[in-house]
């Protein structure tokens, strides 16, 4: 098994992308500690239950078929920093920015901000 612990903030970000953008729950939770904190734009989530409920929140938003362009990503010691857009069926974000903290291979802190446009339903 995988040592976690040992992986560069690069290879925690491109991780990272990797499963949430596969809306793979289990993988994309190996990234974060009881100890970490996502902040986004309603208020912060702490500890694993915290960010599991957020990540399966935003897997019902961003379900397997949205299509996403990770148009930067920036690297600098334990910071890494991307922006995104992506098509849903339910939304388009034509802007997201996620910044993330990593210490010991894992995301100690994120933040998360976007502009989440709701489509109309058919």
């Amino acid at each position: 098994m995988e040592d976690y612990t040992k992986r560069t903030t690069e290879e925690v970000v491109n991780h990272h992308l990797k499963y949430f953008q596969a809306c793979d729950l289990e993988e994309a939770l190996r990234d974060y500690t009881e100890e970490s904190t996502i902040v986004n734009m309603q208020g912060p989530v702490h500890g694993l239950d915290g960010i599991r409920k957020f990540l399966s929140d935003n897997f019902a938003a961003l379900p397997l078929e949205t299509k996403w362009v990770n148009s930067i990503t920036h690297i600098d010691g334990e910071i890494g920093y991307t922006i995104w857009t992506a098509e849903s069926p339910s939304y388009s974000i034509p802007f997201g920015s996620d910044t993330y903290i990593v210490r010991n291979g894992k995301i100690i802190q994120q933040t998360f901000a976007g502009v989440m446009n709701p489509k109309q339903n058919k």
